[in-house]
């Protein structure tokens, strides 16, 4: 139930695995509308909050309370390896690639990254870029809020992911054409 729902809150979030793993207890805010997670102290030093689904909510609380049924107040840590053990970088790492394989994912040849945690923030972010394509929004606008949501210093740091799936190239060329075939004009 541990990896079950750490992957699904990577996945539905876009967190960093580091920002996931240090989650604690007090951190869920799910009782809120819109539920959210309180991300402290993560890479630039920075914290934020992170709506997450009301599915998502649900589900968080329902691994809770079944944790707390078998760990009960033993940890604060969110994710655990065994009671009061927080789950950690390493032990998470060889349990993915256990779940990957497992899944049929081949092992990657020598010198080629393969799937990992990173994997899923970067699905998140671009099926976010390609869903805002697909609906006409002025993608350059938004980019900052995702960009904040992610926790990134600023959009910069987002644009590598408009280069990274050849889906989203896609449909960043079709936006721009048809602002070219205005004339440049919105």
């Amino acid at each position: 139930i541990t990896f079950e729902t750490l992957i699904g809150l990577l996945a539905s979030t876009g967190l960093r695995i580091g920002e996931a793993l240090r989650l604690t207890v007090r951190d869920l805010h799910l009782d809120f509308d819109p539920p959210h997670l309180e991300i402290r102290n993560t890479k630039f030093g920075k914290s934020r909050f992170v709506p997450v689904h009301p599915t998502t909510g649900r589900h968080l609380r329902r691994y809770i309370d079944k944790r707390h049924s078998i760990v009960g107040d033993q940890s604060e840590a969110l994710f655990l390896l065994r009671p009061n053990t927080p789950l950690q970088d390493s032990p998470a790492r060889t349990c993915f690639q256990q779940i990957a394989r497992a899944a049929g994912i081949p092992k990657s040849p020598p010198g080629h990254h393969g799937p990992a945690w990173h994997s899923l923030r970067h699905s998140f972010a671009v099926q976010r870029l390609l869903l805002w394509y697909r609906a006409g929004a002025d993608v350059r606008s938004l980019l900052p809020n995702l960009a904040v949501y992610l926790g990134h210093v600023g959009p910069s740091q987002t644009y590598h992911y408009l280069t990274a799936a050849p889906e989203l190239l896609s449909a960043a060329a079709g936006m721009f054409e048809g602002y070219a075939d205005q004339g440049g004009a919105q």
